[in-house]
This record gives structure tokens, C-alpha cells and sequence, in this order.
């Protein structure tokens, strides 16, 4: 008789998260091996956290696999509301790779299933590429360099991976001056029109709390937002919105999407005051409108009536930025604009934010991909455990430049 593991685990548990199936696979045979011995608190509860330690790796592997040993008979799940799990960082990467090592060490056959370039080139022996549900081949991985694959992934060479142009910048849009709230502290900036503002740091580090704060998300207080020099004040999201601000949040299908209902519907209900006349909805408007954006998007969709979540995560994320798109505002707020997408569709989005800032706009993009930081910032601001670690011009940053601020290290030490 197997005894059963309780595992205390977030109310952001999910068995859809999209993440690779190999990773499961992996985090699965681990756990089955390791649970029996893993540290128990009064009423044999594990929590989420220490089995994540333990293996090294976080979110969503780990959940899929404890779902599927919940499945077995070895663990329970019960919920703990109310809790956020971060994003995998690099160190849980290696964890997995070194127990993928480990496993292929002892004849085991993985499948790993992945959109970033350096894990591809670095934990596999050969490639297989599929496109648009089509085999594409399979290579031995010492063949192939970034840019053969990248071709045979998206079917077209890209010569420009970011589309980054010189803009002549406009005026301040936003100014946020020492304002404070859940997760940072006296915090100031400004974006100026025509300009994109990237903000890097650590997982924990702020940045998200900081643009919920600023969108009014999650309450503020002390310090001033100003919106073309007037001050304003931003109780909720509809505050922001009236001042011409738009946030595509963290995590799209959490947060973002609606996600069993239609891509027409997911696009245009952020503005549907726009489509009502009195008691009346102008369906016709909405059509056209909705279509405007997929072509701009360059949308992959059966229809305009598919249901958002049979899309690929490319594609759901182009779906949430039509929505705020339509909503002509002058401030885009991009939280991960790219996490979890191919390198087709991260190139698409990059030229949208080109063409964006070049009619004038402003973009503020929190990203944790140093590469997307360097490339498509103008200026980047650098937070660490809550507060501003400094700020670097387009010209002086660097990985390693921002890697000493995001760490707390001054640098000038």
C-alpha cells in the first residue's frame, strides 16, 4: 500500500497552461521516484513550493506532472487561494535540463517541445519543425545555426528580427513621480511620445505590480501620475483606459483572454460602448472592425467566430493586442508581449510596435528576455526587489549592465 502525499499547491493551478509536454514527462518520472521522501508538514501536506525546490524547477511542468500523480493515486491536491507562481527563471531551466541529462544518461528518449532558440540548441541531438500542423524535417542539431532554423520555422528568411527604427521622440506622455503601492516603492518615470521604454529585473523585482498600479489595477499611493503634463488620478482600469492607456497583461489566458469565446469577441469587447446606438448594437461595425484587425495582425484564424483558445499561442496573443489596438489608445502597456509564442510570430509583434511608436505612441514593455529588452528599447529602466536600480540610454546598455542593477549592484562599484 502506497501512502498519499497532500499537496498545498495555487489557486492558478492549471492543466492548460501550454508549456512542453516533455517537461511533464520529465517533472513526472521524478516525482513518482522522489514524492514518498519528500519533507511532509502536520496532516502530510507538501507544498507546491518545496516540491519546486526540490526538483529545481517551477509552474507549470511541475503542476502537470502532480496533476497526473493526483491521477495515480499518489498525491492530493488542495487548493491555496490567492497565491501568485513566478515565471521558470533560468536556474529552474538548468534544473531541467540537468535532470534530462540524467535521464538520457540512463537510456531514457525525451521529446522536448520548445519555441526558445538556446534551449533547442542546447539540451537536443536533433530538430524536428513542424509548421501551420505540416512536417517541415528533422536535422541533427550540430547542422543546423539560429538562422536555418528560424527559416525553416517561419518558412522565410528574417533579415531584421526587431524592426527596430531611430524615431524622432515627441513630448513626455507619461510621468510617474515616487509613486508607491503592492510591490514598489517612490518609483518614478516618464515615456515620451514615440518612444519605448522597456523595463527589466529579476522575477520579483516589481515590474508588473508597478504598471497595475499605474493602470489601476491594484490601488496606489503617495507620488502623481501625469498624462501630457496635467496631473490625473487612476482609481481602476476604466480610469486609465478614458487617459489613453492599454495593458496586455502577464499572462493571456489567465488574465487576458476570454478564452471560449470567439476571436470577434475577444477583440472587440474592451470597446463595445463604441458599438452601442441607445438600446442597439451595430454588428455590422463590429464585423468590419474585427476584420481590420486580423488583417493587420496578420490573425491565423478559420474565421472570425473560432474560438479563441483553438488558436496558437502566436495567435491568441495577436487576438489581445487587436483588442486594445481598437481601442486607438496612445499608451501600450506589453507585459511578456512574447512569452510562450514562435519566433515567426515574436518578429510580427515587434514590427507592430515599430509601426505603433512611429505614428507618435508610446509603449512601456516589461520583458525578461534580455535579447527583446536591448533590441526594441529606447531607454530601459531596471528594477530590483521593489525599487528603481537605475535607468540606461539605448547606446550604453548591456546584458551585463543590466544583470548588476537587476542584482542590486551599483554600477559604478
Amino acid at each position: 500500500m502506497v501512502s498519499m502525499t497532500r499537496l498545498q499547491t495555487n489557486s492558478s493551478f492549471s492543466a492548460t497552461g501550454g508549456r512542453p509536454e516533455a517537461a511533464q514527462d520529465t517533472v513526472y518520472r521524478w516525482l513518482k521516484q522522489h514524492v514518498l521522501s519528500l519533507p511532509r508538514h502536520e496532516g502530510n501536506f507538501v507544498t507546491e513550493a518545496e516540491v519546486c525546490r526540490a526538483i529545481g524547477i517551477s509552474r507549470t511542468p511541475v503542476r502537470e506532472a502532480m496533476l497526473r500523480l493526483e491521477s495515480d493515486g499518489l498525491l492530493q491536491i488542495v487548493p491555496k487561494k490567492g497565491a501568485y507562481v513566478p515565471p521558470i527563471t533560468e536556474a529552474e531551466v538548468e534544473g531541467l535540463f540537468n535532470i534530462i541529462r540524467s535521464l538520457k544518461a540512463q537510456g531514457c528518449a525525451i521529446i522536448y517541445i520548445s519555441h526558445k532558440m538556446d534551449e533547442v540548441f542546447q539540451i537536443t541531438d536533433e530538430v524536428t519543425v513542424f509548421r501551420d500542423g505540416q512536417y517541415i524535417g528533422t536535422d541533427p542539431t550540430s547542422q543546423l545555426t539560429d538562422s536555418k532554423l528560424i527559416e525553416k520555422m517561419v518558412g522565410r528568411t528574417l533579415t531584421d528580427m526587431f524592426h527596430k527604427q531611430k524615431i524622432e521622440l515627441g513630448p513626455v506622455f507619461l510621468e510617474v513621480e515616487n509613486l508607491s503601492g503592492k510591490g514598489f516603492r517612490n518609483v518614478s518615470l516618464q515615456v515620451r511620445k514615440g518612444e519605448i521604454l522597456g523595463i527589466a529585473g529579476l522575477i520579483g523585482a516589481g515590474r508588473t505590480e508597478l504598471m497595475e498600479g499605474v493602470f489601476g489595477v491594484t490601488s496606489t499611493h503617495g507620488g502623481t501620475i501625469r498624462v501630457n503634463g496635467k496631473p490625473i488620478k487612476i482609481k481602476a482600469p476604466a480610469d486609465a483606459i478614458r487617459n489613453g492607456m492599454a495593458l496586455l497583461t502577464e499572462d493571456r489566458k489567465l488574465t487576458g483572454l476570454y478564452l471560449n469565446a470567439s476571436v470577434r469577441e475577444n477583440i472587440f469587447i474592451a470597446n463595445i460602448k463604441k458599438y452601442l446606438v441607445g438600446p442597439f448594437v451595430r454588428f455590422g461595425k463590429i464585423e468590419k472592425d474585427c476584420a481590420t484587425m486580423r488583417d493587420l495582425m496578420r490573425i491565423k484564424t478559420p474565421s472570425l467566430m473560432e474560438i479563441v483558445k483553438n488558436l496558437s499561442g502566436g495567435n491568441q496573443q495577436k487576438v489581445l493586442i487587436s483588442r486594445w489596438l481598437l481601442t486607438e489608445p496612445d499608451l501600450l502597456i506589453l507585459d511578456e508581449p512574447t512569452r510562450g509564442i514562435d519566433v515567426g510570430a515574436k518578429s510580427e509583434i515587434y514590427r507592430l510596435m515599430t509601426e505603433f511608436v512611429r505614428s507618435g505612441r508610446s509603449i512601456i514593455m516589461i520583458s525578461s528576455e534580455l535579447p527583446e529588452i536591448l533590441g526594441m528599447s529606447d531607454r530601459i529602466m531596471v528594477m530590483h526587489e521593489g525599487d528603481k536600480a537605475g535607468e540606461l540610454s539605448r547606446a550604453e546598455a548591456t546584458q551585463e549592465k543590466i544583470l548588476h542593477l537587476a542584482t542590486g549592484l551599483s554600477l559604478t562599484a
